[in-house]
């Protein structure tokens, strides 16, 4: 581990500890705007003021903006939309997911964590979160703009007893579930591209990465990697065509809560995920159908060895798999690949 991850993993260890923080938030939420003693805080959560002063400072690394007096207390500001472990578990209605989460202000990528936390046992249902990712990665090798402050950049661990040849419907299971989260937020015209990429109005908004370790006939564990644009407002030129942000398509002008956002985004995963287990995946494939941008278009399919091949995407398989009929004539079962709905 180099000295930078080594830095976070501690941090992040220290705030799992602070177990008195969502209190501390809920009396500064209360008085928002306004100041709240030191003294107030420590008799109201029977801790000493050192305590509040280190929970505070805890809170502040978490993305919060509190404003510190020696006369008058702390204050959270009115108009901040905190980002960070408590605000996310403040939104969450789970069982399993998101009751371990481990934020960081920066990290090279949440998956290259999050594997490493799975290879030493971490528990199904941990999540990693991160404000940014220096070498966030999308699909077939590409790079991901992770910036600061504008995006939801998290990974999901999952253990499934299950066959590594239907890990697929998980995949498609993650972007159900991101496509759910921007509709309950009133989010128009959003699809999902086959097999992971979630559209509004044809522009990219999100772009999922599942990773896995497994033996021949079972599966270790599954990461379930998003990258979400939520508050960006612009893209550079190379980009602007063909990516959007929550925020740009809201239309509203104000940033949108990533906190909120991320925590619908796992409650609503742990709902779909749940039900594939006790149902198989008949549901996540008529679920992902709803939100579907590929199926009877005339595509482009572009294999992982940069084969590339024009015809029309047909149907999924229970297992994930595209059908897909070439202008030949010959149907194809496709696992991996990107499609092209531009005009062809």
């Amino acid at each position: 581990m180099n000295m930078l991850s080594a830095r976070y993993l501690r941090r992040s260890t220290i705030l799992t500890d602070n177990k008195d923080m969502p209190d501390i938030l809920s009396v500064l939420y209360k008085a928002r705007g306004q100041f709240v003693s030191g003294e107030h805080l420590s008799q109201s959560l029977n801790i000493s003021r050192t305590a509040v002063w280190k929970r505070i400072n805890a809170l502040k690394k978490e993305g919060y903006k509190i404003v510190a007096s020696t006369k008058k207390g702390y204050c959270l500001m009115d108009s901040d939309l905190p980002y960070g472990r408590p605000a996310i578990a403040e939104n969450l209605t789970t069982r399993i997911f998101g009751r371990n989460i481990e934020f960081y202000g920066e990290v090279d990528s949440t998956n290259n964590v999050l594997k490493k936390l799975a290879q030493e046992g971490a528990k199904e249902g941990t999540v990693v979160i991160a404000d940014c990712q220096t070498r966030g990665r999308g699909r077939l090798g590409r790079n991901w703009v992770s910036e600061p402050g504008n995006g939801i950049w998290m990974s999901l661990l999952l253990r499934p007893e299950l066959h590594p040849s239907k890990v697929q419907v998980l995949t498609l299971a993650t972007s159900v579930a991101v496509a759910k989260a921007l509709e309950s937020f009133n989010i128009p015209e959003t699809g999902i591209k086959w097999p992971n990429d979630i559209l509004i109005r044809g522009k990219k908004v999100c772009g999922i990465l599942t990773e896995l370790s497994a033996e021949a006939d079972r599966v270790f564990w599954v990461i379930a990697g998003i990258g979400l644009n939520v508050n960006h407002q612009g893209f550079p030129d190379e980009i602007r065509d063909i990516a959007t942000s929550v925020r740009l398509e809201a239309n509203s002008g104000r940033p949108v809560d990533r906190s909120r956002l991320a925590a619908e985004i796992i409650n609503t995963f742990e709902r779909i995920y749940d039900e594939f287990k006790e149902n198989g995946s008949d549901p996540v494939i008529a679920q992902w159908k709803k939100y579907n941008l590929t199926l009877g278009k005339k595509v482009r399919l572009i294999s992982p060895d940069g084969l590339c091949r024009e015809g029309t995407a047909v149907d999924i398989m229970p297992d994930g798999r595209l059908v897909f009929r070439r202008d030949d004539g010959v149907t194809e079962y496709v696992f991996s690949g990107e499609i092209s709905l531009r005009e062809i």
